[in-house]
């Protein structure tokens, strides 16, 4: 009975959402992708930019509203109006973020006027940048290089094989409109931007400005790390048992396996994982607190740079250093990084002890 209720009521929300959408007329990201598509193809490059360019917008605004109801849910503290007992308080917990992302994104796309149903073959088109695709011969057509020049370099960053669209980009960057400074993948994490700014001045010695960049550099990749594994409970397909906990298990692989990917994306500024990353980040802040006279955030950095990575030479040169200078109790690591480095330690240590079969080698592929 429960379970034929359960199906009813999931179709009766998916009918209700179709008969709402129809009434109000919500903006559909199908619908607009379909039309930049049927401009492509019509060689009406003008409107073909339109499309794709609001297509892009309101699959970013469908995203943070997704996003940000997974992040508020999974952190609400729930009270429980009954007894706990502790092997059931597990289901209260999921019930409860149920009912609170439902909640939450109803009235998210109520409020944003945005049809919250988007096909997976959009969804996959989205992730891996293929309007770009179509966008730089739009903007080329248009006269737009400099657009169509950054459009390819941002389909590249997601697609950094594809051997056409380089030869696309190269022929951008030998046009006399094309400066290749402000050639700019669009949809780059801010991040990233921070990094390579602190970097420029730090090798101009502006070392206010560094410490500065490299601090919320740090910030915003705790941030963005945090929305893309928030992204990754959206999980098309996995590997389904008559199991209760054989299907959940999976589920869960499925999930610490997208959680861990995030940090794939960090190979392109050269680093395969987020403790290298973040290691180098607080490796210029130690030098930088150190030329400013910080010698206490100095020594914070240096305990936080070995605590990823224990063995460095260099950094226990540092501290040696620094020890000479501040009492040692200022050796302290820092919070963001102790609680970023025990959560990837313990879903390292999960994934290297259960994920050895062919079940979880399935579930793999489907990431990739």
């Amino acid at each position: 009975m429960w379970a034929s209720h359960v199906r009813y009521t999931i179709f009766s929300l998916a009918f209700v959402n179709l008969l709402y959408c129809s009434a109000l007329k919500l903006a559909s990201i199908d619908k607009t992708y379909k039309k930049g598509l049927e401009a492509y193809a019509g060689e009406r490059w003008s409107e073909c930019i339109a499309k794709f360019e609001e297509t892009l917008h309101l699959y970013k605004l469908h995203r943070i509203i997704l996003i940000n109801c997974r992040l508020k849910c999974d952190s609400k503290k729930w009270n429980s109006e009954i007894e706990e007992i502790e092997d059931i308080k597990i289901y209260e917990k999921f019930l409860n973020t149920r009912l609170c992302i439902t909640d939450c994104q109803i009235k998210g796309f109520e409020d944003a006027h945005l049809n919250n149903i988007v096909s997976e073959s959009v969804i996959n088109d989205m992730d891996s940048k293929k309007p770009y695709e179509y966008l730089h011969i739009c903007y080329f057509q248009m006269n737009a290089f400099p657009k169509a020049a950054s459009a390819a370099f941002t389909y590249l960053s997601a697609n950094p094989s594809d051997e056409k669209m380089k030869k696309n980009l190269e022929y951008y960057l030998d046009q006399p409109e094309v400066d290749a400074s402000e050639v700019v993948d669009f949809e780059s994490e801010v991040y990233k931007i921070l990094y390579r700014l602190g970097i420029k001045e730090y090798n101009l010695k502006k070392w206010a400005e560094t410490a500065a960049n490299m601090e919320e550099t740090l910030t915003d990749y705790f941030s963005w790390e945090n929305m893309c594994r928030a992204e990754c409970q959206h999980q098309s397909e996995w590997e389904w048992s008559p199991e209760y906990s054989v299907t959940v298990s999976n589920y869960m692989m499925s999930l610490l396996i997208c959680k861990q990917n995030c940090q794939n994306k960090l190979e392109h500024l050269d680093f395969d994982s987020g403790n290298n990353f973040l290691a180098d980040v607080l490796n210029y802040l130690q030098i930088s607190y150190y030329n400013l006279g910080r010698i206490e955030d100095a020594a914070k950095a240096v305990e936080s740079y070995l605590l990823l990575i224990p063995n460095d030479e260099d950094m226990l040169s540092n501290k040696m250093i620094y020890s000479s200078l501040t009492d040692k109790d200022n050796f302290s690591k820092r919070s963001d990084i102790t609680y970023y480095f025990k959560r990837d330690k313990y879903e390292k240590l999960i994934l290297d002890k259960f994920y050895n079969s062919e079940i979880d080698n399935a579930i793999l592929s489907m990431q990739e």
